[in-house]
């Protein structure tokens, strides 16, 4: 595990030599925070969802909502200061190319958390 100096190397080296991977890691961050308040506006501990849990009977579960969405507030949070963490190792040990794909797959994944949440609450 890298420590803390390690990370503030990193993060030095990046803010000096590479732009780019700035922006990426910007426009995560920023992704992954309204992914955040997406989800956590919508936790309402008395609302229900139907969701789909198996296809092969076609059958629907409701189920208690706030666990869910929770499950994605979560996610957020591990998305948006995990990536951007792991994209500053990589970046040093790999390369500006392999960090910057990275971090364009992690925006790739917190869109489609978006598209998923905002589909279930109904507004997707």
């Amino acid at each position: 595990m890298a420590s803390m100096k390690q990370l503030a190397a990193d993060f030095e080296a990046i803010f000096k030599r590479d732009r780019g991977l700035i922006a990426w890691m910007l426009v995560d961050f920023a992704l992954s925070i309204w992914l955040f308040l997406e989800s956590l506006f919508r936790l309402d501990p008395n609302s229900r969802l139907y969701w789909r849990y198996s296809d092969v009977f076609s059958s629907y579960d409701d189920s208690q909502s706030w666990w869910y969405l929770l499950s994605f507030t979560i996610m957020a949070i591990v998305l948006g200061a995990g990536h951007i963490l792991i994209a500053a190792r990589l970046h040093t040990k790999r390369g500006k190319d392999i960090a910057r794909l990275f971090m364009g797959v992690s925006c790739v994944v917190i869109i489609i958390a978006l598209h998923v949440l905002l589909s279930l609450v109904g507004r997707g």
